[in-house]
């Protein structure tokens, strides 16, 4: 039987489901907008440029926590701080103070990329890559102050301007761009161009935004005070060092491919890893809801209760992502030809990738439990992952390609899911060892017996029909497996055990 629920839990489940749906909402806005630069960027450029593409993007989105210096979180608390009766600050200014720190920084990180990439010793990285890199770095600022200045409407507690800059404008204006770009024949830079676009779009949209939620900007009575500012980037550097640490650890694998492999691969594993972002959206729609949550539940019942919450929405979180690996298994060989990704082994590296952030989703919820207890064994978990990646890739890649790539990945994600758990029991929160074992069970039930119906199929059945059945048998399996175990263990995909006030 579950455990007991919490005494105000008849309305978390109601609140949890609110707050992920409309978190999946927006991602599905943000995945179908970027699908359109995912086939422009993939078929039309082709691989090689999109991997020269992808990997400078990458650099300027690991260069951007650094640059932010951490404030796309940490301006709430400067808001609250600033604008409290103690010091009466109108917010605008804040946000104009947030800005100006950034900007100053970002102006050093763009100057500094641009001088080590051109620093590089010859055949390190393609001569393509290298230019990409240059002429992107000061994009940097386009970035910054989207993040900041979209965070600051989030203060005033409204969401829509975040899903449309980051859904909306930003994704299209690159897409537009990139794709009239390549009617003129610039193949070499016209990807870059849509960048740049898509950067001063969402810089623009952003500041307009912050403007309407916070109010006036009173320019003429800002005052910034240079010893305030250098005071609060010193108090930054912790937030910034541990969003660059996360950021790296998000796409260490792409580095290592890229430098060890070559542009073309490169962007045939950019387009695996946009292909696996529903995967990753499934976890994130339930981020937001679940981080204040979990706070509250500690507070209020402790780890233990916590723990036994966080099973739960590992359950939650786990059954729907197994069925989008479902689907994507599907549908796998179709997607990579939309894309026009034909390489031996792409379908076996996509499987291996969706399987790797499977794990880290599901299990990964219970690390917000480290990050209030323990937030240095939470810091740990990235340092791991980049070292097991750091020295899988390496040793998988010259053999298997893009395959071990993405197995050494799986591993890092199943060797870093133990350690949460070891370092989870030190706090007293010892989760049944095979509290979701059901979902996996019932998954791989669903891909044996899926696998031996298609078996039967006629021979005349098209090829396509054939590839695909096993897939969806498999997910039609699932389907009716998971409503049969919601039947018989009523409560067992609940999240009720979470408080909400």
């Amino acid at each position: 039987m579950p455990p007991p629920a919490s005494p105000d839990s008849s309305g978390s489940q109601k609140v949890i489901a609110r707050g992920a749906g409309s978190n999946a909402l927006s991602f599905v806005i943000r995945f179908a907008a970027r699908a359109g630069f995912l086939y422009v960027g993939a078929r039309l450029y082709g691989a090689a440029n999109y991997g020269v593409f992808t990997m400078a993007s990458a650099m300027v989105e690991l260069a951007v926590p650094v640059a932010s210096l951490g404030l796309k979180r940490m301006i709430f608390p400067w808001l609250e701080e600033e604008t409290s009766a103690t010091h009466g600050r109108l917010a605008t200014h804040v946000l104009l103070d947030a800005l100006l720190l950034a900007m100053l920084t970002g102006l050093a990180v763009s100057l500094a990329m641009i001088g080590g990439v051109l620093l590089l010793p010859q055949g390190a990285v393609s001569e393509a890559l290298r230019i990409a890199i240059a002429l992107l770095a000061p994009a940097v600022l386009g970035q910054i102050t989207g993040d900041i200045a979209l965070a600051a409407t989030r203060w005033t507690h409204k969401m829509r301007y975040e899903v449309i800059g980051r859904g909306l404008v930003e994704p299209y204006a690159l897409t537009g761009v990139a794709l009239v770009a390549w009617q003129f024949g610039l193949q070499g830079t016209g990807m870059l161009l849509g960048y740049w676009a898509g950067s001063i779009a969402l810089a623009v949209f952003s500041l307009w935004s912050a403007r309407h939620c916070l109010g006036p900007l009173h320019l003429r009575r800002w005052r910034p005070s240079p010893v305030s500012l250098l005071r609060r980037a010193r108090a930054l550097v912790p937030a910034s060092g541990s969003d660059f640490l996360t950021t790296l650890a998000q796409r260490i694998d792409l580095y290592l491919v890229g430098f060890l492999l070559g542009d073309a691969p490169a962007g045939v594993y950019g387009v695996l890893r946009q292909l696996r972002t529903p995967i990753l959206q499934v976890r994130q729609a339930f981020d937001g809801i679940l981080t204040p949550l979990t706070a509250r539940t500690m507070r209020s019942d402790g780890d233990v209760v916590t723990g036994e919450a966080t099973a739960a929405a590992t359950r939650v979180v786990l059954t729907l992502q197994l069925g989008v690996v479902l689907m994507i298994a599907a549908t796998g060989d179709l997607l990579l030809g939309v894309f026009g990704v034909s390489q031996p082994g792409a379908y076996t590296a996509l499987l291996a990738m969706v399987l790797a952030e499977t794990v880290n989703g599901a299990f990964g919820v219970s690390e917000l439990i480290l990050y209030y207890r323990r937030p240095a064994l939470a810091l740990q978990v990235n340092l791991i992952l980049i070292a097991v990646a750091g020295l899988g890739i390496p040793l998988l890649t010259p053999d298997y390609g893009i395959v071990g790539a993405t197995v050494a990945m799986l591993i890092a994600a199943l060797f870093a899911a133990g350690l949460r758990r070891h370092w989870l029991a030190g706090l007293g929160v010892r989760p049944p060892l095979l509290h979701a074992a059901v979902p996996i069970a019932g998954a791989s039930m669903a891909v044996i017996v899926g696998r031996q119906c298609a078996l039967f199929l006629p021979s005349t059945t098209a090829v396509a029909v054939r590839d695909a059945a096993p897939a969806v048998i498999a997910l039609a399996l699932y389907t009716a497996f998971v409503l049969i175990w919601r039947k018989l263990r009523p409560g067992v995909l609940s999240l009720n055990r979470y408080r909400i006030s």
